[in-house]
This record gives structure tokens, C-alpha cells and sequence, in this order.
């Protein structure tokens, strides 16, 4: 069946010179970061929700795309939102963290926002699945139907579209980034917020001490979130959430004038 076309388009609300680069998870689609979208719109500032290559499609599509494809995706938003603001900001959810923090490694940002950036995925499973790569070709979602991700809520269900069967090529991808942006951080200047639920089942919570660890040259600022899962863009502090990245928005701004 296809998916709800609003689910899966991405998304543009402008707004005033601070732009805002909110960028999905793997396997996911731009419907993970509407809601915040629209809620930072409100706020005033100009928003670009991004959809990357092969996603909100079909997991056939997504084989055909890697790694290299989704940083170009999100280095292009970054491009489209400098034709009218001064100031760019990445807000990534788990995969799109780590590519926000990709473009923050490159200088390409000006504040980055990560919401369950992957260091270490919790399915240790993941991380040997190019040993299944000559028998499979996807595998499928872990079960994660705890109370730990029922803390989502029925939000998270009704309003997001992804892959229940990721493809083996782009999870190996994905490992190999995120050993060559954990070598980079090292790199990044620009002031970060790290967010992170302690219930999250896909990517260990340990990930978000091992980005603050490597980002020596600014001192990032670390939160979390005690009631979300994985999806913290649609769990039960969505809403929080949303403020403190206006906070966070806001600060970075006045700083900047």
C-alpha cells in the first residue's frame, strides 16, 4: 500500500534568517520530523524538512542508496536554506543526528541539534549484518513492541511511515558511517545539543557520552529524556522537546547578532 503522501513529502515553512535542517532516520521518512517542523514554524523560525534517497518509498527503492547519497541530500538542504538565512541549524533524528553531526564535522552548520545519534546501535545483531550479506539481501525490524517503546504512544503510529524490512546494503552503510563520523567529531566547532531517551531500544543510550567525549573543541549540551523510545520527535515529550530546541534556537541566535 502507498503511503500517505504528507507522510512521506518533505516539507518547507518559512520563516525568519535562523533555518532550521530537520532531518530523518534511517529507514524513516520526513513524517518523523513534521511535527516538530511545525511546531518550531510557530515559533517563527524557517524550516526545511528534508526526505533522504530511497526512503518513504519502498525498502527496494532504499537498496539502491547509500550513505554517500543521504549526505548529499543533506548538504543540498543546507545549500537551499542559505539562499535566505544567515544562520543554519541541523536537527537530526538518530541517523539524521549523525548527519547532522557529519555536516558540523565539514563546517557546513552553525549549530547542530541531535536527537539519538547512533555511536552504538543497541541490536548487537546489526553490527555483524555483512556476515548475513551473501544469503540476504533485507532483514527485518527488531521487535520493539516493550513498554519501553509503547512509550510512544499511539502519536508515533498514527503520524509516522517507515520500513519494517531495512536493506542490508544501507545497514552496512550505515555502520561504516558511524565509525568515519565518530572519527571526525573532533572537528566540529559550532555550539551542540545532544538529546537522548533513556528507553531507546535501537540505539544505545551510551552513544550520546561518546559524541560529548569527542566533541573537544565546544562543550556540548546534553539532555535526556526519561519517558520517550527511539522516536523522540513523536513520543510523550514531544512537546518539551520542541521548547528546548526553541531555547536552544533562540540562544544561538542572540549570540550570533
Amino acid at each position: 500500500m502507498e503511503p500517505q503522501r504528507r507522510l512521506v513529502e518533505p516539507f518547507n515553512f518559512p520563516g525568519n534568517r535562523v533555518g532550521c535542517l530537520l532531518i530523518h532516520g534511517f529507514s524513516g521518512s520526513p513524517s518523523e520530523m513534521r511535527l516538530l517542523g511545525e511546531r518550531l514554524s510557530k515559533f517563527g523560525w524557517t524550516v526545511l524538512g528534508i526526505r533522504l534517497s530511497g526512503h518513504g518509498t519502498t525498502p527496494e527503492q532504499m537498496a539502491k542508496s547509500r550513505w554517500e547519497d543521504w549526505a548529499k541530500d543533506a548538504e543540498a538542504g543546507v545549500k537551499e536554506l542559505r539562499k535566505s538565512c544567515h544562520t543554519v541549524v541541523g536537527i537530526g533524528l538518530s541517523m539524521g543526528g549523525l548527519l547532522a553531526l557529519h555536516l558540523a564535522s565539514l563546517g557546513l552548520i552553525d549549530g547542530i541539534i541531535t536527537m539519538n545519534a547512533p555511536m552504538v546501535l543497541a541490536d548487537r545483531r546489526t553490527r555483524y549484518v555483512q556476515l548475513i550479506r551473501p544469503f540476504a539481501t533485507f532483514v527485518n525490524k527488531p521487535d520493539l513492541s516493550s513498554s519501553a517503546n509503547k512509550s510512544e504512544g499511539t502519536t508515533a503510529k498514527v503520524e509516522r511511515f517507515g520500513y519494517e524490512r531495512i536493506p542490508v546494503d544501507g545497514l552496512i552503510s550505515l555502520n561504516r558511517a558511524i565509525r568515519k563520523v565518530r572519527r571526525k567529531l573532533y572537528e566540529i566547532k559550532c555550539p551542540v545539543l545532544l538529546m537522548q531517551s533513556t528507553k531507546d531500544l535501537t540505539v544505545n543510550p551510551v552513544s550520546v557520552q561518546i559524541i560529548m567525549k569527542k566533541i573537544q573543541q565546544v562543550k556540548p549540551v546534553v539532555l535526556h529524556w526519561e519517558k520517550s523510545g527511539h522516536i523522540l520527535t513523536l513520543g510523550p515529550e514531544r512537546e518539551e522537546v520542541a521548547l528546548k530546541v526553541d531555547e536552544f534556537l533562540r540562544e544561538l541566535n542572540h549570540n550570533r547578532m
